[in-house]
């Protein structure tokens, strides 16, 4: 399942993550850069970024998370998931998911997170048969936010002080992308 779940772009290899990955994004996930805004700390040991990939690899073997380190030749730029995959509730078919990413400083500004984003939001239409996709950024954070407006997301509204890190306060913004009016690339 994993090969048939590995992306390619123009310049990027979108791989399931996998335990073998850990010496590769230990040095970008102990980052204190890369975590600004993220829901979790940078790692101080090879043994926290082994727990968070093995989570990620458990969460994909039960379909409700989808998790691809980002592969610019040989070297790890980051990662790209389809998190909290919900496929029904009760009655209802729901079938959306939020799409998460990061990158490591070096290749933040260079369109490799947009890149990598948009192969997961076709995968994720084309072949998981999703139909609605959130992306969501802090506020304080607008590079982030281009993400979604340059792969045709539409912007549904600002949450004042979702969240707090570091005792700073801050807005989320979300986007929404319906399969109905995704634009595969040409």
């Amino acid at each position: 399942m994993a090969d048939a779940l590995t992306l390619r772009t123009a310049r990027l290899s979108l791989v399931p993550a996998a335990v073998a990955h850990v010496p590769l994004l230990f040095p970008l996930m102990s980052d204190p850069r890369v975590t600004t805004f993220l829901a979790w700390e940078a790692h101080a040991s090879e043994s926290e970024t082994l727990e968070v990939v093995e989570a990620l690899v458990s969460a994909q073997s039960r379909a409700m998370g989808y998790h691809w380190t980002i592969f610019e030749g040989e070297r790890v730029r980051g990662l790209v998931s389809l998190i909290d995959v919900q496929r029904k509730h009760r009655s209802w078919t729901l079938e959306r998911a939020e799409v998460a990413y990061w990158v490591d400083p070096e290749s933040q500004g260079k369109g490799i997170a947009t890149e990598a984003t948009a192969a997961v939001v076709a995968c994720a239409f084309e072949r998981l048969g999703l139909n609605r996709l959130r992306i969501s950024h802090t506020g304080a954070n607008p590079a982030s936010g281009r993400i979604p407006q340059k792969l045709g997301f539409t912007f549904v509204g600002t949450e004042r002080q979702f969240f707090k890190k570091n005792d700073v306060w801050h807005d989320m913004n979300h986007y929404e992308l319906l399969a109905q009016d995704w634009l595969p690339a040409q």
